[in-house]
């Protein structure tokens, strides 16, 4: 007899637990995993009020002078709207029909699509967490052909084969960004040379050198599609930030967008150097109470554990959370502060946080299978095949952008 969406279910229920979900979601991805979460998301929006001037009625020489001067506390908002990322993959009958004498091989088969299209969302959230909104996956520097060469090598592991890919003369972090005509997929990708080849890259219209490619449907821009404003859309790269949730953030770009350090301070200087001085800027000149966290991609890592080798620093298993991130332990600041190796952090880019700030809210858990019918699995409506659907619904918090910061390696 052969197989239902009923004997399906039972299987996909017992196999994907919490704990499954979370070991395929979380590993090796130390933000993504650290960052405090809440399930509990709702309504159509949420307020996330902050002071950022102080009431400034004081004076030494008489009270009246003071009550002269007097100001009142002044507040801004975000007002956090969630986004959406939507996941499919489509199980073949045949497939299963096939496997329907060897219930280990059929359980394989689907486990293993499931398994794929969790860890798949889940790298590009964590990839996004870091965001500034637009969603880039990479900057093209030349071409060759369909071979695009990457401006950062590196991100040369945001693309997968079989992709399907746009393109935009900006990063997309802006309303104005607009998407150039055409799509197409990615046939194969380099790793080690940092390229990244296209079927046709002749499909996207006026593709030109700077020009940044995205995935399908996770460009921002002048689309308005919203997937995730990560924490380089709070810890901006300037002090010229944009409106952010609603918030205008140019009265006090370092308290409302992130502490910097000036390029003339960090010209010259060594991860290392660059690092110290923006944990010395954060506590020093900006009266933040520092970081307790920095997050480094995994070359910007390796290169400041071999620095810091000299002075008897070596990497730890850090015991506080139970994936086993190895970390520097290392004064920034005035503080020790844990250094982790995120391969979802931007390379050349620094981002010292302060924890407490950061939340990452879903409706609902982050992934999620759509099953409020009861049924995981949905049949084909013309065609003989079932889908697995996942939903995630995030939107990352910061209620104290000010108290975080980042820094620029190259």
């Amino acid at each position: 007899m052969a197989s239902t969406v009923t004997t399906f279910d039972f299987a996909l229920k017992r196999r994907y637990t919490d704990k499954k979900v979370e070991d395929l979601t979380m590993e090796d991805k130390p933000f993504y995993a650290m960052v405090a979460k809440n399930t509990e998301f709702s309504g159509s929006a949420t307020v996330v009020p902050l002071i950022h001037i102080n009431a400034q009625g004081i004076a030494g020489s008489t009270r009246a002078v003071a009550q002269t001067n007097q100001t009142n506390v002044v507040g801004k908002t975000f007002l956090l709207t969630n986004g959406k990322y939507h996941g499919s993959v489509y199980i073949g009958d045949e497939v299963l029909e096939a496997s329907r004498n060897n219930p280990g091989a059929f359980l394989d088969n689907k486990t293993a699509e499931v398994d794929s299209l969790y860890e798949q969302m889940s790298q590009d959230l964590a990839l996004y967490l870091y965001s500034n909104g637009g969603n880039a996956l990479g900057r093209r520097a030349s071409i060759s052909g369909n071979i695009v060469t990457l401006t950062n090598s590196s991100d040369v592991a945001n693309f997968e084969v079989g992709m399907t890919v746009v393109a935009s003369t900006g990063d997309g972090s802006d309303v104005s960004h607009a998407l150039l005509t055409g799509s197409t997929t990615v046939a194969s990708v380099e790793r080690s040379s940092g390229t990244v080849t296209l079927t046709s890259a002749a499909a996207l219209l006026l593709f030109a050198n700077n020009d940044y490619l995205f995935r399908q449907g996770d460009f921002f821009g002048n689309t308005g599609v919203v997937v995730m404003k990560g924490i380089s859309a709070y810890i901006w790269s300037s002090d010229a930030p944009p409106a952010l949730y609603g918030m205008t953030r140019t009265s006090d770009p370092t308290r409302l967008a992130g502490c910097r350090v000036p390029s003339a301070e960090t010209s010259g200087k060594s991860i290392e150097e660059r690092l110290q001085l923006l944990g010395a800027w954060m506590t020093g000149v900006y009266r933040a109470p520092g970081p307790d966290a920095l997050f480094l991609h995994p070359l910007d890592w390796q290169a400041l554990a071999i620095a810091l080798q000299s002075s008897g620093i070596r990497p730890l298993e850090d015991d506080s959370t139970r994936f086993g991130f190895n970390v520097l332990n290392w004064a920034v600041g005035g503080k020790t502060v844990k250094v982790y190796n995120d391969p979802f952090c931007p390379r050349n880019t620094g981002f010292a946080l302060r924890m407490q700030h950061w939340r990452l809210h879903s409706m609902g858990k982050l992934l999620h299978p759509i099953e409020k019918d009861g049924l995981t699995l949905l049949r084909g409506a013309a065609v003989d095949e079932y889908e697995y659907r996942l939903i995630s619904y995030p939107v990352l918090e910061c209620n104290a952008p000010g108290n975080n910061g980042r820094v620029g390696f190259s």
